[in-house]
């Protein structure tokens, strides 16, 4: 692209009954500091006895005038269209207005990006009837402009003021005009399919003055919050998996985040239930498992921690391991909600309750939770939304200590603990089981070893470390509680669970052979013993 590049720029103003600020918009336009303009000024039958014709006419052979019957504004742009000799369009509505140098600094930035075909775009004024800045609209106030380049991200969050555009004409003949039988969807209907086919570039300069007031269409035309809602519709039903993937990095999230833009910032009550039902179809199921011998008071608070997730769609699985205790309290919540499923087996630990729910299993994610901890409640949701974005197949997170009666004792930032972590977690392992959340499909061939009452998940956790990086998240999202029978602060139990491991390590000759953290295993198991311990 030549240094000198100056194309013609046809700035296109559809005006109907626009006398009010129709005048500051052609003013602004003539004003531009970049020369090689024409400015095309479409009456869309106006009605007014003459006043929008007369103020026009005034402009002479500034303007390029054009009169036609009233048909909308996708049709007075479309005669702009038709009639522009530039090679580059550029839309004012008749009552906002231009910044001096808004051409000038697009067309340096296509000059400077060798890019003629891309779409330019950026923030806006946001102004009144009387010229008072209500508020200034920064897309890269929400997003990094990384993702505001992304071609459809500003359509599908309403980021879009066509008057903000630089596009060139190639677009117009290769996706066609502005669809006149809309009346006030007409341009992000337009947008959808030029913008997902072409190189965007959004620039933080803001150019326009956007004017807010009670006269404009949006807010007069009967139809406008339907053909609103048909368009946000069709547009769910047209983006492609690859689309979103790009926008939000998965399907469901993707779909979450429209369902909360549509609500948040709009009144599109039908686009936005319709976002939800895509979001709930695209997520994968997660089956929360609990083992549990009596202590049905405990469990409950455990179930409703599960049942009060931000994520809907997970199953509870209720392994009871021989409970002697009258299971009323339980039976109670299954009657309330269908996801909760109950399961009985003879006592034979919490190892094959564990394994029993895995085999019943019908979710894609499998999280475990103790009968007397807690998950935060947004536990689910974030951990296999960090799964799924960062493609781990294990993770784990950190977590809160709590005492018997709920009070927090701090944080074990145990969630650290992440990455390629075999052989290293021979050597020590901070996982905690109510944290963990692993794919299903990893455990068809590795289980927990049933023979085993402590240290069992962790001999699980090395089986799966030996074959699967595994993904730590820092935040604490469970809280487990902790008291004298815990094998945190029970020396027995911590001497019976790491001989176990021990146990476990040495006699797998694919582990053994790491003798260096066997050595740190067996120093720890060794300290336990002195007489420190004793």
């Amino acid at each position: 692209m030549e240094q000198d590049y100056k194309p013609k720029v046809s700035i296109i103003i559809p005006v109907f009954n626009g006398s009010n600020y129709m005048k500051e918009a052609i003013d602004s336009a003539l004003a531009q500091t970049y020369t090689n303009i024409e400015v095309i000024v479409i009456n869309d039958g106006s009605n007014d006895n003459g006043a929008t014709d007369n103020i026009a006419l005034i402009y002479g052979d500034r303007i390029r005038y054009f009169s036609k019957e009233n048909g909308g504004v996708a049709s007075a742009l479309n005669l702009g269209i038709k009639n522009m000799t530039g090679e580059y369009f550029s839309w004012l509505s008749h009552d906002d207005s231009y910044f001096p140098e808004k051409i000038q600094i697009q067309v340096e930035i296509v000059q400077k990006t060798k890019s003629e075909d891309a779409i330019l775009y950026g923030g806006y004024e946001l102004i009144d009837e009387h010229l008072n800045v209500i508020a200034k609209v920064r897309p890269d106030a929400l997003y990094p402009e990384e993702k505001l380049n992304i071609p459809l991200l500003p359509i599908l969050r309403g980021l879009i003021n066509g008057c903000c555009l630089l596009i060139h004409k190639s677009h117009f003949e290769r996706v066609g005009v502005f669809d006149e039988k809309l009346k006030t969807t007409q341009d992000y209907a337009l947008w959808f399919k030029m913008f997902r086919h072409a190189k965007l570039i959004y620039h933080k300069e803001i150019l326009v003055k956007s004017r807010f007031h009670q006269e404009q269409s949006s807010k007069k035309i009967p139809d406008h919050i339907s053909e609103c809602n048909q368009l946000w519709i069709s547009f769910l039903d047209q983006v492609t998996p690859e689309e979103m993937c790009e926008i939000d990095g998965l399907q469901y999230l993707f779909y979450k985040r429209t369902a909360e833009f549509l609500q948040n910032n709009t009144p599109y009550t039908l686009a936005q239930q319709h976002a939800t039902a895509h979001a709930e179809m695209a997520m994968e199921r997660i089956s929360v498992i609990i083992p549990f011998f009596n202590r049905s008071k405990l469990l409950l608070s455990a179930v409703n921690s599960v049942l009060d997730q931000t994520y809907g769609k997970f199953e509870v699985l209720l392994i009871d391991d021989g409970s002697t205790e009258d299971l009323k309290i339980i039976k109670d919540i299954m009657k309330r909600d269908s996801r909760v499923r109950y399961i009985y087996q003879e006592h034979k630990g919490a190892a094959a309750a564990r394994n029993l729910g895995i085999s019943l299993a019908k979710g894609s994610y499998i999280a475990f939770l103790d009968s007397d901890d807690i998950f935060a409640p947004q536990k689910l949701e974030k951990q296999i939304l960090f799964m799924q974005t960062k493609g781990f197949h294990f993770s784990h997170t950190s977590y809160q200590r709590m005492d018997n009666d709920g009070n927090l004792m701090g944080v074990i930032d145990s969630g650290s603990f992440s990455g390629e972590l075999f052989p290293r977690i021979i050597g020590g392992c901070s996982i905690a089981s109510p944290t963990v959340m692993i794919k299903k499909e990893i455990l068809e061939s590795l289980r927990f070893k049933e023979d085993l009452e402590i240290g069992e998940d962790i001999c699980l956790w090395i089986d799966i470390a030996y074959c699967y990086p595994i993904g730590g998240m820092q935040e604490p999202l469970t809280n487990v509680r902790f008291d004298s029978f815990s094998a945190a602060s029970n020396v027995r139990k911590q001497q019976i669970g790491l001989m176990n491991i021990a146990d476990h390590v040495i006699k797998n000759s694919l582990y053994a052979v790491h003798k260096y953290y066997v050595y740190l295993l067996l120093e720890k198991l060794l300290y336990l013993f002195s007489d420190n311990h004793s």
